[in-house]
């Protein structure tokens, strides 16, 4: 999918059902807030942190990244889709957040302004140079030994589970323009590819038996 046609789906349509579709897909995993919990529990906050996160949408992950980092931390949220952003600007958050609209490859921020950047749910939706241009954009906008954490899908080893997962995400729907890319990430290892963006001691968090991960590296 071409970024205007992917901008205008997510301003004009997913925006107005992103919300309750989520509540829905992820009641199999104890709730909404369960499951963004368990997915931020590797990840450590400081107090007074600068946190970036790329790919915010409707500021679902937000508010919990907020409720754990606490209120003397600050997150900037950038999404290309203005319709997701004007449904995260109307939840109420633990600590300071602005939200801004853009392309999280180019971003308007200085090398060595945050702590952390955090990319939340929306890289297994690029292609392969997209995934890589992400996370050399989050290298460079952390500071020395800054934080990435990238929370997403992942491929569970059993067949069975697999096989459930995929009819509970829809990944059988016909032009689920998603299924392509995600499958790309798989392969290549996300991980990796973090490996691949310049980050060190990387590592892998796995949850609810290797549906979803958790990978952090380090400036």
């Amino acid at each position: 999918m071409n970024e205007k046609l992917y901008k205008w789906w997510y301003d004009n349509i997913e925006s107005k059902f992103y919300n309750p579709m989520i509540k829905w897909i992820m009641l199999p995993f104890g709730g909404e807030a369960a499951l963004r919990r368990k997915m931020i529990e590797p990840v450590s906050f400081g107090g007074g942190e600068r946190i970036f996160e790329m790919c915010c949408g409707t500021g679902g992950a937000t508010f919990f990244i907020a409720e754990k980092a606490g209120n003397t931390c600050e997150i900037i949220g950038m999404d290309l889709s203005s319709g997701q952003l004007r449904h995260a600007k109307k939840r109420q958050y633990s600590c300071p957040v602005q939200f801004i609209e853009g392309d999280v490859t180019r971003t308007p921020f200085q090398e060595n302004s945050f702590d952390k950047v955090l990319i939340t749910h929306a890289i297994h939706e690029m292609p392969r140079e997209a995934r890589l241009a992400v996370l050399t954009e989050a290298k460079r906008v952390l500071k020395h030994r800054g934080q990435v954490i990238v929370l997403e899908l992942d491929n569970p080893p059993s067949i069975w589970l697999r096989m459930c997962i995929g009819l509970w995400f829809l990944y059988w729907l016909p032009g689920n323009f998603e299924t392509p890319t995600r499958r790309d990430m798989l392969r290549h290892g996300l991980s990796n590819e973090v490996k691949e963006s310049g980050f060190r001691d990387v590592k892998k968090y796995s949850a609810y038996r290797g549906i979803f991960q958790t990978v952090i590296g380090t400036k």
